[in-house]
Protein backbone atom coordinates (compact mmCIF):
# COMPACT_ATOMS: atom_id res chain seq x y z
CA UNK A 1 0.00 0.00 0.00
CA UNK A 2 2.81 2.21 0.53
CA UNK A 3 4.07 1.75 -2.95
CA UNK A 4 0.96 2.62 -4.25
CA UNK A 5 0.74 5.87 -2.20
CA UNK A 6 3.99 6.86 -3.17
CA UNK A 7 3.21 5.99 -6.72
CA UNK A 8 0.28 8.39 -6.33
CA UNK A 9 1.98 11.17 -4.73
CA UNK A 10 4.52 11.13 -7.64
CA UNK A 11 2.28 11.04 -10.00
CA UNK A 12 -0.10 14.45 -8.99
CA UNK A 13 3.39 16.10 -8.65
CA UNK A 14 3.82 14.72 -12.40
CA UNK A 15 -0.01 16.18 -13.76
CA UNK A 16 -0.37 19.19 -15.78
CA UNK A 17 -0.49 21.96 -13.58
CA UNK A 18 -5.06 22.22 -14.39
CA UNK A 19 -5.45 18.73 -13.50
CA UNK A 20 -3.63 19.64 -9.95
CA UNK A 21 -6.08 22.43 -9.53
CA UNK A 22 -9.05 20.40 -10.47
CA UNK A 23 -7.87 17.57 -8.31
CA UNK A 24 -8.02 20.15 -5.28
CA UNK A 25 -11.40 21.76 -6.34
CA UNK A 26 -12.98 18.25 -6.51
CA UNK A 27 -11.97 17.39 -3.00
CA UNK A 28 -13.38 20.63 -1.33
CA UNK A 29 -16.41 20.23 -3.48
CA UNK A 30 -17.06 16.50 -1.78
CA UNK A 31 -16.30 17.85 1.13
CA UNK A 32 -18.86 20.81 1.05
CA UNK A 33 -21.45 18.64 -0.75
CA UNK A 34 -20.82 15.46 1.90
CA UNK A 35 -21.25 17.57 5.20
CA UNK A 36 -24.28 19.10 3.35
CA UNK A 37 -25.84 15.19 2.18
CA UNK A 38 -25.08 13.63 5.53
CA UNK A 39 -28.20 15.43 7.52
CA UNK A 40 -30.35 16.48 4.15
CA UNK A 41 -32.72 13.88 4.28
CA UNK A 42 -32.64 13.72 8.42
CA UNK A 43 -33.92 16.98 7.83
CA UNK A 44 -36.60 16.57 5.04
CA UNK A 45 -38.25 14.30 7.38
CA UNK A 46 -37.20 16.23 10.73
CA UNK A 47 -39.67 19.17 8.80
CA UNK A 48 -42.36 16.54 8.69
CA UNK A 49 -42.23 15.57 5.18
CA UNK A 50 -43.09 11.77 3.58
CA UNK A 51 -40.21 9.43 2.76
CA UNK A 52 -42.68 8.85 -0.36
CA UNK A 53 -41.72 13.42 -0.68
CA UNK A 54 -37.86 12.46 -0.06
CA UNK A 55 -38.16 10.23 -3.02
CA UNK A 56 -39.41 12.65 -5.25
CA UNK A 57 -37.28 15.10 -4.16
CA UNK A 58 -34.45 12.53 -4.62
CA UNK A 59 -34.95 12.10 -7.93
CA UNK A 60 -35.49 15.70 -8.96
CA UNK A 61 -31.46 16.60 -9.31
CA UNK A 62 -31.41 13.45 -11.29
CA UNK A 63 -34.42 13.87 -13.63
CA UNK A 64 -33.13 17.30 -13.79
CA UNK A 65 -29.32 16.31 -15.14
CA UNK A 66 -30.74 13.86 -17.70
CA UNK A 67 -33.12 16.60 -19.18
CA UNK A 68 -30.04 18.89 -19.34
CA UNK A 69 -27.10 17.22 -19.86
CA UNK A 70 -26.93 16.80 -23.72
CA UNK A 71 -28.18 20.45 -24.16
CA UNK A 72 -25.85 21.95 -22.04
CA UNK A 73 -23.05 19.95 -23.80
CA UNK A 74 -24.46 21.28 -27.07
CA UNK A 75 -24.36 25.20 -25.70
CA UNK A 76 -21.59 24.83 -23.90
CA UNK A 77 -19.52 23.10 -26.42
CA UNK A 78 -17.99 26.69 -26.90
CA UNK A 79 -16.50 28.35 -23.22
CA UNK A 80 -13.81 27.17 -21.76
CA UNK A 81 -13.59 24.28 -18.69
CA UNK A 82 -12.84 27.20 -16.40
CA UNK A 83 -16.14 28.94 -16.93
CA UNK A 84 -18.13 26.23 -17.03
CA UNK A 85 -16.98 24.72 -13.75
CA UNK A 86 -17.29 28.50 -12.53
CA UNK A 87 -20.92 27.83 -13.03
CA UNK A 88 -21.31 25.13 -11.90
CA UNK A 89 -19.79 25.99 -8.72
CA UNK A 90 -22.52 29.25 -8.52
CA UNK A 91 -25.81 26.83 -9.41
CA UNK A 92 -24.28 24.51 -6.74
CA UNK A 93 -23.87 27.22 -4.16
CA UNK A 94 -27.35 28.81 -4.66
CA UNK A 95 -29.05 25.47 -4.57
CA UNK A 96 -27.61 24.55 -1.39
CA UNK A 97 -28.55 27.59 0.06
CA UNK A 98 -31.82 28.04 -1.07
CA UNK A 99 -32.45 24.33 0.11
CA UNK A 100 -31.15 25.41 3.48
CA UNK A 101 -33.32 28.45 4.32
CA UNK A 102 -36.76 27.70 2.51
CA UNK A 103 -38.60 24.37 3.55
CA UNK A 104 -41.39 25.10 1.29
CA UNK A 105 -42.64 21.77 -1.02
CA UNK A 106 -42.39 23.83 -3.85
CA UNK A 107 -39.13 25.79 -2.88
CA UNK A 108 -37.64 22.37 -2.26
CA UNK A 109 -38.24 21.73 -5.52
CA UNK A 110 -36.99 24.51 -7.07
CA UNK A 111 -33.99 24.66 -5.71
CA UNK A 112 -33.57 20.24 -6.65
CA UNK A 113 -33.98 21.40 -10.15
CA UNK A 114 -31.08 23.75 -9.33
CA UNK A 115 -28.95 21.08 -7.74
CA UNK A 116 -29.51 18.94 -10.65
CA UNK A 117 -28.53 22.14 -13.37
CA UNK A 118 -24.80 22.27 -11.43
CA UNK A 119 -24.46 18.71 -11.48
CA UNK A 120 -25.26 18.49 -14.99
CA UNK A 121 -22.92 21.13 -15.51
CA UNK A 122 -20.00 19.85 -14.08
CA UNK A 123 -20.48 16.57 -15.29
CA UNK A 124 -20.16 17.15 -19.21
CA UNK A 125 -17.10 19.26 -18.41
CA UNK A 126 -14.73 16.59 -15.78
CA UNK A 127 -14.37 13.76 -17.56
CA UNK A 128 -13.51 15.75 -20.93
CA UNK A 129 -11.15 18.26 -19.24
CA UNK A 130 -9.26 15.21 -17.20
CA UNK A 131 -8.84 13.57 -20.45
CA UNK A 132 -7.40 16.36 -22.17
CA UNK A 133 -5.22 17.17 -19.69
CA UNK A 134 -3.70 13.66 -19.67
CA UNK A 135 -1.84 11.24 -21.98
CA UNK A 136 -3.38 7.44 -22.60
CA UNK A 137 -0.06 6.77 -20.17
CA UNK A 138 -1.04 8.69 -17.38
CA UNK A 139 -5.09 8.89 -17.67
CA UNK A 140 -6.19 5.62 -15.40
CA UNK A 141 -4.06 7.31 -12.92
CA UNK A 142 -5.59 11.05 -12.35
CA UNK A 143 -9.06 9.41 -13.15
CA UNK A 144 -8.15 7.02 -10.52
CA UNK A 145 -6.61 9.99 -8.36
CA UNK A 146 -9.58 12.24 -8.19
CA UNK A 147 -12.29 9.96 -7.29
CA UNK A 148 -9.67 8.50 -4.28
CA UNK A 149 -9.22 12.27 -3.34
CA UNK A 150 -13.02 13.05 -3.40
CA UNK A 151 -13.55 9.96 -1.43
CA UNK A 152 -11.24 10.73 1.25
CA UNK A 153 -12.94 14.54 1.18
CA UNK A 154 -16.70 12.91 1.10
CA UNK A 155 -14.95 10.68 4.52
CA UNK A 156 -13.86 13.77 6.05
CA UNK A 157 -17.05 15.40 5.40
CA UNK A 158 -19.25 12.85 6.88
CA UNK A 159 -17.56 12.95 10.20
CA UNK A 160 -17.62 16.77 10.46
CA UNK A 161 -20.97 16.82 9.27
CA UNK A 162 -22.04 14.53 12.33
CA UNK A 163 -19.97 16.85 14.59
CA UNK A 164 -20.95 19.35 13.48
CA UNK A 165 -24.92 18.62 14.23
CA UNK A 166 -23.92 17.65 17.56
CA UNK A 167 -22.29 20.41 18.21
CA UNK A 168 -25.50 22.46 16.93
CA UNK A 169 -28.01 20.13 18.86
CA UNK A 170 -26.00 20.57 22.07
CA UNK A 171 -25.00 24.38 21.70
CA UNK A 172 -28.46 25.33 20.92
CA UNK A 173 -31.66 23.00 20.83
CA UNK A 174 -30.65 20.81 24.05
CA UNK A 175 -29.09 17.81 22.87
CA UNK A 176 -32.10 17.24 20.39
CA UNK A 177 -31.38 16.49 16.60
CA UNK A 178 -33.94 19.10 15.37
CA UNK A 179 -34.42 20.73 12.05
CA UNK A 180 -32.84 23.74 13.28
CA UNK A 181 -29.46 22.04 14.41
CA UNK A 182 -29.72 20.38 11.05
CA UNK A 183 -29.94 23.65 9.06
CA UNK A 184 -27.36 25.16 10.70
CA UNK A 185 -25.28 21.88 9.14
CA UNK A 186 -26.33 22.56 5.58
CA UNK A 187 -25.33 25.93 6.07
CA UNK A 188 -22.09 25.33 7.30
CA UNK A 189 -21.33 23.47 3.67
CA UNK A 190 -22.35 26.30 2.08
CA UNK A 191 -19.46 28.44 3.17
CA UNK A 192 -17.27 25.65 3.01
CA UNK A 193 -18.04 25.05 -1.20
CA UNK A 194 -16.67 28.80 -1.28
CA UNK A 195 -13.32 27.40 -0.57
CA UNK A 196 -13.28 25.69 -4.04
CA UNK A 197 -13.77 28.72 -6.22
CA UNK A 198 -10.31 30.06 -6.10
CA UNK A 199 -9.09 26.94 -7.19
CA UNK A 200 -11.52 27.04 -10.41
CA UNK A 201 -10.06 30.66 -10.76
CA UNK A 202 -7.03 29.30 -11.37
CA UNK A 203 -8.03 26.75 -14.11
CA UNK A 204 -6.33 27.50 -17.39
CA UNK A 205 -8.85 28.55 -20.05
CA UNK A 206 -8.68 25.56 -22.62
CA UNK A 207 -11.97 25.41 -24.61
CA UNK A 208 -13.45 21.65 -25.44
CA UNK A 209 -12.86 19.94 -28.41
CA UNK A 210 -15.30 21.01 -30.81
CA UNK A 211 -15.77 21.77 -34.42
CA UNK A 212 -17.71 24.79 -36.37
CA UNK A 213 -21.02 24.50 -33.78
CA UNK A 214 -22.10 22.24 -30.38
CA UNK A 215 -23.88 20.00 -33.17
CA UNK A 216 -19.93 18.42 -33.57
CA UNK A 217 -20.25 17.29 -30.08
CA UNK A 218 -22.69 14.11 -31.39
CA UNK A 219 -21.24 14.20 -34.79
CA UNK A 220 -20.49 10.41 -35.84
CA UNK A 221 -21.33 9.20 -32.50
CA UNK A 222 -22.97 5.37 -33.00
CA UNK A 223 -25.80 5.10 -30.90
CA UNK A 224 -25.63 1.28 -30.84
CA UNK A 225 -22.24 1.15 -29.81
CA UNK A 226 -22.60 3.77 -27.44
CA UNK A 227 -25.85 2.24 -25.56
CA UNK A 228 -24.21 -1.32 -25.68
CA UNK A 229 -21.30 0.12 -23.68
CA UNK A 230 -23.37 2.16 -21.37
CA UNK A 231 -26.12 -0.52 -20.21
CA UNK A 232 -23.99 -2.33 -17.85
CA UNK A 233 -23.34 0.89 -15.85
CA UNK A 234 -27.08 1.97 -16.54
CA UNK A 235 -28.18 -1.41 -14.56
CA UNK A 236 -25.68 -0.49 -11.81
CA UNK A 237 -27.20 2.82 -11.47
CA UNK A 238 -30.31 1.69 -11.32
CA UNK A 239 -29.73 -0.38 -8.53
CA UNK A 240 -27.45 2.26 -6.56
CA UNK A 241 -30.24 4.53 -6.83
CA UNK A 242 -32.60 2.08 -5.16
CA UNK A 243 -29.87 1.78 -1.56
CA UNK A 244 -27.86 4.44 -1.89
CA UNK A 245 -29.82 7.62 -1.78
CA UNK A 246 -31.27 6.15 1.42
CA UNK A 247 -28.04 4.70 3.08
CA UNK A 248 -28.32 6.90 6.19
CA UNK A 249 -32.09 6.36 6.42
CA UNK A 250 -31.17 3.14 6.23
CA UNK A 251 -28.40 2.76 9.09
CA UNK A 252 -30.38 5.32 11.32
CA UNK A 253 -34.14 3.28 11.09
CA UNK A 254 -31.92 -0.10 11.72
CA UNK A 255 -30.23 0.50 14.02
CA UNK A 256 -31.23 3.75 15.95
CA UNK A 257 -28.17 5.80 15.69
CA UNK A 258 -27.80 9.11 16.88
CA UNK A 259 -26.40 11.56 14.12
CA UNK A 260 -23.01 11.42 15.02
CA UNK A 261 -22.68 7.34 14.91
CA UNK A 262 -24.75 8.01 11.42
CA UNK A 263 -21.86 10.04 10.69
CA UNK A 264 -18.98 7.87 11.25
CA UNK A 265 -21.02 4.98 9.39
CA UNK A 266 -21.27 7.05 6.78
CA UNK A 267 -17.38 8.01 6.84
CA UNK A 268 -16.68 4.59 6.68
CA UNK A 269 -18.16 4.09 3.36
CA UNK A 270 -16.53 7.04 1.97
CA UNK A 271 -12.82 5.79 3.38
CA UNK A 272 -13.71 2.08 1.72
CA UNK A 273 -15.19 4.38 -1.64
CA UNK A 274 -11.36 5.86 -1.52
CA UNK A 275 -9.90 2.29 -0.82
CA UNK A 276 -11.13 1.08 -3.62
CA UNK A 277 -10.42 3.85 -5.93
CA UNK A 278 -6.39 3.46 -5.12
CA UNK A 279 -6.95 -0.01 -5.59
CA UNK A 280 -8.52 0.09 -9.37
CA UNK A 281 -5.68 0.38 -11.33
CA UNK A 282 -3.29 -1.54 -9.66
CA UNK A 283 -5.84 -4.09 -10.67
CA UNK A 284 -6.45 -3.40 -13.85
CA UNK A 285 -2.42 -3.40 -14.43
CA UNK A 286 -2.83 -7.73 -13.72
CA UNK A 287 -6.09 -8.39 -15.63
CA UNK A 288 -7.03 -5.68 -17.40
CA UNK A 289 -9.96 -3.04 -17.67
CA UNK A 290 -13.30 -5.48 -18.50
CA UNK A 291 -11.84 -8.40 -16.10
CA UNK A 292 -11.23 -6.01 -13.13
CA UNK A 293 -14.63 -4.61 -13.93
CA UNK A 294 -16.56 -8.15 -13.71
CA UNK A 295 -14.21 -9.16 -10.03
CA UNK A 296 -15.24 -6.63 -8.28
CA UNK A 297 -18.72 -6.26 -9.07
CA UNK A 298 -19.13 -9.81 -8.64
CA UNK A 299 -17.32 -9.69 -5.40
CA UNK A 300 -19.53 -7.13 -3.89
CA UNK A 301 -22.93 -9.01 -4.33
CA UNK A 302 -22.49 -11.36 -1.00
CA UNK A 303 -21.39 -8.50 0.61
CA UNK A 304 -24.68 -6.54 -0.60
CA UNK A 305 -27.17 -9.45 0.24
CA UNK A 306 -24.95 -9.40 3.85
CA UNK A 307 -25.30 -5.97 4.75
CA UNK A 308 -29.31 -5.92 3.61
CA UNK A 309 -30.25 -9.07 5.47
CA UNK A 310 -27.54 -9.25 8.34
CA UNK A 311 -29.85 -7.31 10.87
CA UNK A 312 -26.57 -6.83 13.23
CA UNK A 313 -24.95 -3.83 12.83
CA UNK A 314 -21.13 -4.83 13.17
CA UNK A 315 -22.11 -7.38 10.19
CA UNK A 316 -24.13 -4.70 8.47
CA UNK A 317 -21.19 -2.36 8.90
CA UNK A 318 -18.21 -4.41 7.50
CA UNK A 319 -20.47 -6.11 4.56
CA UNK A 320 -20.97 -2.27 3.48
CA UNK A 321 -17.43 -1.23 3.83
CA UNK A 322 -16.76 -4.47 1.48
CA UNK A 323 -19.27 -3.93 -1.05
CA UNK A 324 -18.69 -0.28 -1.04
CA UNK A 325 -15.13 -0.84 -1.77
CA UNK A 326 -15.25 -3.48 -4.41
CA UNK A 327 -18.10 -1.68 -5.86
CA UNK A 328 -16.88 1.73 -6.38
CA UNK A 329 -13.51 0.53 -7.03
CA UNK A 330 -14.75 -0.12 -10.59
CA UNK A 331 -16.05 3.97 -11.21
CA UNK A 332 -13.31 5.24 -12.38
CA UNK A 333 -11.90 2.41 -14.94
CA UNK A 334 -15.02 2.25 -15.83
CA UNK A 335 -14.88 5.90 -16.95
CA UNK A 336 -11.70 5.17 -18.92
CA UNK A 337 -13.27 2.23 -20.55
CA UNK A 338 -15.91 4.41 -21.56
CA UNK A 339 -13.99 6.92 -23.32
CA UNK A 340 -11.71 4.60 -24.91
CA UNK A 341 -14.21 3.10 -27.23
CA UNK A 342 -14.51 6.97 -28.47
CA UNK A 343 -11.82 9.37 -30.44
CA UNK A 344 -11.39 12.42 -28.40
CA UNK A 345 -13.98 14.59 -30.31
CA UNK A 346 -16.82 12.56 -29.10
CA UNK A 347 -15.61 12.26 -25.48
CA UNK A 348 -17.82 15.63 -24.15
CA UNK A 349 -21.19 13.94 -26.21
CA UNK A 350 -20.68 10.43 -24.83
CA UNK A 351 -20.24 12.06 -21.42
CA UNK A 352 -23.29 14.09 -21.72
CA UNK A 353 -25.25 10.88 -22.82
CA UNK A 354 -24.11 9.10 -19.86
CA UNK A 355 -24.99 11.49 -17.48
CA UNK A 356 -28.25 11.28 -19.00
CA UNK A 357 -29.06 8.03 -19.19
CA UNK A 358 -27.22 7.20 -15.76
CA UNK A 359 -29.13 10.18 -14.47
CA UNK A 360 -32.57 8.52 -15.68
CA UNK A 361 -31.63 5.23 -14.39
CA UNK A 362 -30.87 6.14 -10.82
CA UNK A 363 -33.49 8.52 -10.31
CA UNK A 364 -36.19 5.74 -11.15
CA UNK A 365 -34.48 3.36 -8.99
CA UNK A 366 -34.70 6.54 -6.65
CA UNK A 367 -38.24 7.02 -6.87
CA UNK A 368 -39.14 3.47 -7.17
CA UNK A 369 -37.31 3.06 -3.56
CA UNK A 370 -38.78 5.49 -2.16
CA UNK A 371 -42.47 4.16 -2.89
CA UNK A 372 -41.41 0.79 -2.19
CA UNK A 373 -40.28 1.57 1.77
CA UNK A 374 -43.83 2.62 2.75
CA UNK A 375 -44.74 -0.67 2.22
CA UNK A 376 -42.19 -3.20 2.25
CA UNK A 377 -39.18 -1.14 3.96
CA UNK A 378 -35.78 -1.80 2.59
CA UNK A 379 -35.88 -5.62 1.86
CA UNK A 380 -37.34 -5.07 -1.87
CA UNK A 381 -34.96 -2.80 -2.66
CA UNK A 382 -32.22 -4.65 -1.81
CA UNK A 383 -33.28 -7.62 -3.61
CA UNK A 384 -33.22 -5.62 -6.66
CA UNK A 385 -30.12 -3.90 -6.28
CA UNK A 386 -28.56 -7.58 -6.28
CA UNK A 387 -30.66 -8.45 -9.39
CA UNK A 388 -29.26 -5.56 -10.93
CA UNK A 389 -25.46 -6.08 -10.38
CA UNK A 390 -26.05 -9.72 -10.93
CA UNK A 391 -27.40 -8.91 -14.52
CA UNK A 392 -24.88 -5.51 -15.40
CA UNK A 393 -22.02 -8.67 -14.01
CA UNK A 394 -23.56 -11.53 -16.35
CA UNK A 395 -23.52 -8.49 -19.75
CA UNK A 396 -19.74 -7.69 -19.08
CA UNK A 397 -18.77 -10.51 -19.18
CA UNK A 398 -20.94 -11.71 -22.32
CA UNK A 399 -20.12 -8.62 -24.23
CA UNK A 400 -16.55 -7.06 -23.61
CA UNK A 401 -14.28 -9.66 -21.84
CA UNK A 402 -12.81 -11.05 -25.57
CA UNK A 403 -11.59 -7.13 -25.74
CA UNK A 404 -9.35 -8.00 -22.72
CA UNK A 405 -7.91 -11.28 -24.51
CA UNK A 406 -7.73 -8.94 -27.85
CA UNK A 407 -5.15 -6.24 -26.60
CA UNK A 408 -2.89 -5.52 -22.93
CA UNK A 409 -3.63 -2.65 -21.01
CA UNK A 410 -1.66 0.15 -20.89
CA UNK A 411 0.94 1.04 -17.58
CA UNK A 412 -1.53 3.40 -16.81
CA UNK A 413 -1.80 3.73 -13.68
CA UNK A 414 1.57 1.99 -11.37
CA UNK A 415 4.86 1.94 -12.83
CA UNK A 416 6.81 -1.30 -12.80
CA UNK A 417 8.71 -0.18 -10.14
CA UNK A 418 6.15 0.13 -7.56
CA UNK A 419 5.08 -3.25 -8.07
Amino acid sequence: MKKILDSYAAGYRSFHPDARRFLALSFLQAFAGNIFSLVFNLYILELGYTRDFLGTLGAIPGLTIAALAIPLALFCSGFSARKNILAALALSLAAMAGLSLLNGRSALMFFSVLSGAAGALMAITALPLMASLTSDADRQRLFSAQYASSMIAAFLGNLASGWLSALWSSAFYGGAETAGAYRLTLLTACFMLLAAAPFALRLGGQAPRKAANGASTFSGLAIGTALLVLAPQLLVAFGAGMIIPYLNIFFKAAFDLPVAGLGYCMALMQLAMAAGGMIGPWTVRRLGRVRTLITFQALSIPFLAAMGFSGLLLPTLLAAFARTMLMNAGWPVYSVFMLDHFPPAQHQGISALYTTLWSLSNSAGARLSGRLQMDFGFTLPFLITITCYCAATLLLSRKFLKEDNKKPVAPTAIPEQTE
